[in-house]
Protein backbone atom coordinates (compact mmCIF):
# COMPACT_ATOMS: atom_id res chain seq x y z
CA UNK A 1 0.00 0.00 0.00
CA UNK A 2 3.05 2.24 -0.19
CA UNK A 3 3.60 5.13 -2.51
CA UNK A 4 6.08 3.20 -4.63
CA UNK A 5 3.29 0.97 -5.90
CA UNK A 6 2.32 1.27 -9.55
CA UNK A 7 -1.35 2.00 -10.09
CA UNK A 8 -3.43 1.03 -13.09
CA UNK A 9 -4.97 4.47 -13.38
CA UNK A 10 -5.44 7.72 -11.50
CA UNK A 11 -8.78 6.57 -10.03
CA UNK A 12 -7.04 3.62 -8.36
CA UNK A 13 -4.35 5.95 -7.01
CA UNK A 14 -7.00 8.27 -5.55
CA UNK A 15 -8.90 5.33 -4.03
CA UNK A 16 -5.71 4.06 -2.37
CA UNK A 17 -5.00 7.57 -1.05
CA UNK A 18 -8.51 7.82 0.46
CA UNK A 19 -8.10 4.40 2.08
CA UNK A 20 -4.77 5.43 3.62
CA UNK A 21 -6.29 8.68 4.90
CA UNK A 22 -9.26 6.81 6.38
CA UNK A 23 -6.93 4.35 8.12
CA UNK A 24 -4.82 7.21 9.51
CA UNK A 25 -7.93 9.01 10.81
CA UNK A 26 -9.23 5.82 12.44
CA UNK A 27 -5.85 5.28 14.11
CA UNK A 28 -5.80 8.87 15.38
CA UNK A 29 -9.34 8.58 16.79
CA UNK A 30 -8.37 5.36 18.56
CA UNK A 31 -5.28 7.00 20.07
CA UNK A 32 -7.33 9.96 21.30
CA UNK A 33 -9.86 7.58 22.89
CA UNK A 34 -7.02 5.75 24.61
CA UNK A 35 -5.64 9.03 25.93
CA UNK A 36 -9.07 9.99 27.28
CA UNK A 37 -9.41 6.57 28.89
CA UNK A 38 -5.97 6.81 30.49
CA UNK A 39 -6.76 10.27 31.83
CA UNK A 40 -10.10 9.17 33.28
CA UNK A 41 -8.53 6.06 34.83
CA UNK A 42 -5.70 8.14 36.29
CA UNK A 43 -8.15 10.56 37.89
CA UNK A 44 -10.15 7.72 39.42
CA UNK A 45 -7.05 5.93 40.66
CA UNK A 46 -5.68 9.06 42.33
CA UNK A 47 -8.87 9.35 44.38
CA UNK A 48 -8.99 5.66 45.29
CA UNK A 49 -5.28 5.18 45.99
CA UNK A 50 -5.36 8.05 48.48
CA UNK A 51 -7.52 5.81 50.68
CA UNK A 52 -4.73 3.22 50.94
CA UNK A 53 -3.16 5.35 53.67
CA UNK A 54 -6.20 5.02 55.91
CA UNK A 55 -5.86 3.68 59.45
CA UNK A 56 -8.99 1.59 58.87
CA UNK A 57 -8.22 -1.84 57.38
CA UNK A 58 -11.66 -2.06 55.75
CA UNK A 59 -11.13 1.23 53.92
CA UNK A 60 -7.71 0.07 52.70
CA UNK A 61 -9.11 -3.26 51.50
CA UNK A 62 -11.98 -1.53 49.71
CA UNK A 63 -9.59 0.94 48.05
CA UNK A 64 -7.41 -1.90 46.74
CA UNK A 65 -10.47 -3.72 45.37
CA UNK A 66 -11.78 -0.53 43.74
CA UNK A 67 -8.42 0.19 42.13
CA UNK A 68 -8.30 -3.30 40.68
CA UNK A 69 -11.89 -3.00 39.46
CA UNK A 70 -11.15 0.35 37.77
CA UNK A 71 -8.21 -1.17 35.89
CA UNK A 72 -10.16 -4.27 34.90
CA UNK A 73 -13.05 -2.18 33.52
CA UNK A 74 -10.60 -0.12 31.46
CA UNK A 75 -8.81 -3.24 30.22
CA UNK A 76 -5.53 -2.15 31.82
CA UNK A 77 -3.00 -3.74 34.14
CA UNK A 78 -0.71 -2.23 36.76
CA UNK A 79 2.10 -2.62 34.24
CA UNK A 80 0.16 -0.36 31.85
CA UNK A 81 -0.43 2.21 34.58
CA UNK A 82 3.22 2.28 35.58
CA UNK A 83 4.41 2.27 31.97
CA UNK A 84 6.44 -0.89 32.45
CA UNK A 85 6.79 -4.08 30.46
CA UNK A 86 5.67 -7.34 32.06
CA UNK A 87 8.50 -9.37 33.47
CA UNK A 88 10.76 -6.35 33.95
CA UNK A 89 10.89 -6.85 37.70
CA UNK A 90 11.96 -10.52 37.55
CA UNK A 91 15.00 -11.26 39.67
Amino acid sequence: MGRDREYVDNAERQRAYRERKKAQEAWLKQELRRADTRKAVSEKLVKVLGMLGSDNAGVRDNAALQATRILKEAGLTWYDVLGMKKGLLKK
